[in-house]
């Protein structure tokens, strides 16, 4: 019998088993709801709008979800944390260093007339053009570029009437 137990758990270690889903923590209950109506595709550094695609990677959904990328659609911009549609009807809210855009960037780059976003020349791996870095950028880096170039574009407040206000 010791011999017969020392067998089988020597075939258990050599193939391992994982345990089944019931093992998991449960899903919790999400809404659902219809595919929205948004479509954007990033054309730039910052460019991030509702209806662009991203990848949420590992560790950005609840447990239950698994430790895989999943594909979903930004329905609400925000810090700290983003709304984003699945593909299987639920809402998620994911923070946004979770959140990578998909393959938009290289499709700008296309649309450009470029046909690779990588140096032509050095050592490998060739890293990517400067003006294409954004690319490979999550959600969060994203919101900061937004935020560090909106205050640049806001006008400063003119007086209406300054005379009024003016000490003699």
């Amino acid at each position: 019998m010791n011999a017969l137990a020392e067998e089988l758990h020597q075939q258990h270690m050599a193939n391992p088993h994982y345990p089944p889903s019931h093992y998991y923590p449960e899903k919790p209950r999400r809404r659902r709801r219809q595919r929205p109506p948004y479509d954007h595709t990033p054309m730039g550094p910052g460019d991030i709008q509702p209806g662009a695609w991203l990848w949420v990677i590992p560790g950005g959904l609840h447990p239950g979800w698994g430790d895989i990328h999943r594909l979903a659609m930004l329905t609400a911009l925000g810090t700290p944390y983003c709304e984003v549609w699945m593909d299987d009807t639920t809402v998620h809210r994911v923070r946004p260093e979770k959140l990578i855009v998909s393959d938009a960037g290289r499709q700008a780059a296309h649309a450009a007339g470029l046909t690779t976003l990588r140096q032509a020349s050095g050592p490998r791996p060739r890293p990517l053009l400067p003006e294409w870095r954004w690319v490979d950028w999550t959600l969060a880096e994203h919101i900061a570029h937004q935020q560090h170039a909106a205050p640049a574009t806001e006008p400063a407040e003119q007086p209406v009437q300054e005379e009024l206000f003016t000490v003699a």
